[in-house]
């Protein structure tokens, strides 16, 4: 499902959408980096220059400083376990010194003239999340049990595609269809509803629920969606994840526009469901003595998506349901195609998890977002790129303010989620998609290898990344934390940095604040008790006076957390 934050809904002044080429621009190279043996006393402290980074020391110590001016440092602690839990432990400073203000370090970054407004504060009005919680586990309770039994299903019709009462494989404009749109249960308690079909484009079946509210989407503006679908959604997300299957014979996907899904946010709600993918849709919907069935299954690939509802306001009014519906269904869309190639032509023994599941989808939305804007990866985009046309703004807008939303939620907590922590939050889907960013921007291959070999694939979660970018994934991973801080720092090296966003010029830009929003806690000469769940970070920021040298060391840290340096002033 499709969800956002706070800066979601961030309004940058100025309209527009057009198609452009995406293309990719060179892809750096990861430099060779040798840990640094930490001593345990500081009689000969390491030097850093600025931008410096001593990645995956060694030790339990480390002893800086030596250099005549006075400096600034963070040491970056990551938790690289792969199994649920938190690990604790405890940093000590001696002879440290408290670290000044903190700031975005834009100076540094040569990017000051990026700091006027982008954008407005965001709404208070988010996306739900718990909603999502609740349905991919009850996904992967209820069906995964069955995906055998429906993959023998698909492979006993030999190719046959007979018309069923579901999706019929030949649909007319105006024709009544009669779909369950229950999204509490998986399989039993079809909640049936009316759908109308109000458009037949080449790649989707347009469907609105007889019972929408009135004053929502013409039928032209609903052929017009199924045209957008048609001419950008789908060529972006089949290029990047692969063809969705066509268990139903129609050629095409279905999108039931609905109230259903409206009526999933309470009215006093501070947050609201956009729309829903229910892989239950992939499976036969009787059984048989050699099947297994889903009594509530649709029988064919389609998703849900909200509607209008002039009489809610709010996320709800026309204007609102309008800038969003692109961008979910090219989320939504990624999801159905992840779903139906792993149970029918990848053969993996379960869906997908759910923090990886929505990290490709998340990217799906920033695929739409270079496509129309007319910018591309590996680009260092900053507010100035952003702020140069009417649509790059409105790109932005409408296509990956969320995934800053998100991504600032995980700056504001980034020792309580990770890119694969255990749970489906908005901070864990902004930091999944940023790590995705920078790892496909590190390959070396085209992003679309990389999505693609993601959703191809028969290993799910951790296993999945593995499989995909190699056994160093957690160095990468840790990497990546470190890049988080030391990204667009003057001198720092290409293995830290985040080639597609500037993200100091961008959140001062949105935010309108010259404090860039990572939490990094001041340690100065003293201990801090840190916590990590599995692949968080934690960013401890001290300086050093001129001439000096300092220890920081830790206690009590397992194995699979380790520790990096970088000189920040």
């Amino acid at each position: 499902m499709h969800q956002s934050s706070r800066l979601s809904r961030a309004s940058i002044a100025g309209l527009g959408l057009v198609a452009a080429a995406c293309s990719d621009a060179g892809t750096p190279t990861n430099p060779v980096v040798t840990p640094v043996v930490a001593p345990t006393t500081c009689t000969t402290p390491q030097t850093l220059a600025v931008g410096g980074v001593s990645a995956g020391m060694t030790g339990t110590s480390a002893c800086i400083g030596g250099i005549p001016a006075a400096a600034e440092y963070a040491l970056v602690a990551f938790n690289g376990a792969t199994v649920t839990g938190t690990s604790s432990f405890t940093v000590t400073a001696t002879g440290a010194t408290a670290p000044g203000a903190q700031t975005d370090l834009l100076s540094a970054a040569g990017s000051s003239a990026a700091l006027s407004v982008l954008a407005t504060p965001a709404t208070t009005f988010q996306r739900s999340r718990s909603f999502e919680l609740g349905l991919r586990a009850r996904e992967r309770a209820a069906l995964t049990p069955l995906i055998p039994s429906a993959r023998s299903w698909v492979a006993s019709r030999s190719g046959s595609r007979p018309s069923f009462d579901v999706i019929p494989s030949s649909v007319t404009v105006g024709q009544i269809l009669r779909l369950n749109a229950n999204s509490s249960v998986a399989c039993a308690s079809p909640t049936y509803r009316g759908g109308r079909v109000v458009a037949v484009t080449n790649k989707a079946i347009v469907v609105a629920d007889t019972l929408n509210p009135t004053g929502g989407y013409t039928d032209a503006e609903y052929a017009s969606l199924g045209a957008t679908f048609d001419t950008l959604v789908d060529p972006l997300d089949r290029s990047a994840f692969g063809a969705p299957t066509d268990i139903d014979g129609n050629g095409r996907v279905l999108m039931f526009f609905t109230k259903t899904v409206n009526d999933l946010t309470p009215t006093t709600s501070a947050s609201y469901v956009g729309g829903f993918f229910f892989a239950r849709d992939l499976f036969p919907q009787v059984a048989t003595p050699n099947y297994q069935a889903c009594d509530g299954s649709n029988m064919g690939e389609m998703f849900y998506i909200m509607v209008p509802d002039p009489t809610r306001g709010g996320a709800f009014t026309k204007t609102s349901v309008a800038t969003e519906v692109t961008g979910t269904l090219a989320h939504e869309y990624q999801h159905l195609i992840n779903a139906s190639r792993r149970m029918y032509v990848n053969n993996a023994k379960d869906f997908e998890e759910s923090w990886l599941d929505e990290g490709l989808a998340h990217e799906a939305e920033e695929l739409l977002f270079y496509r129309v804007s007319g910018l591309a990866p590996r680009q260092d985009i900053d507010a100035t790129a952003i702020r140069a046309t009417s649509t790059t703004v409105s790109a932005f807008n409408n296509y990956e303010s969320s995934n800053f939303g998100r991504f600032g939620d995980y700056l504001g907590k980034p020792s309580d989620y990770s890119p694969y922590a255990d749970n489906d939050s908005l901070a864990t889907r902004g930091a999944s998609w940023a790590f995705l960013r920078y790892a496909a921007d590190h390959r070396g291959t085209s992003d679309g290898t990389t999505w693609y070999e993601l959703v191809n694939s028969v290993n799910s979660g951790f296993a999945n990344l593995a499989a995909v970018f190699g056994s160093g994934v957690t160095s990468e991973l840790r990497d990546w934390g470190v890049s988080v801080i030391a990204d667009d720092l003057a001198g720092v090296g290409t293995a830290y940095q985040q080639p597609s966003w500037n993200f100091r010029s961008m959140y001062a830009a949105l935010l309108n604040n010259s404090v860039f929003p990572l939490v990094e806690p001041s340690l100065g000469s003293g201990s801090h008790a840190v916590s990590l769940v599995r692949g968080a970070n934690a960013y401890l920021r001290f300086a050093v006076a001129a001439g000096g040298s300092a220890t920081v060391s830790w206690t009590g840290a397992p194995p699979a957390v380790q520790f990096s340096l970088v000189r920040l002033r």
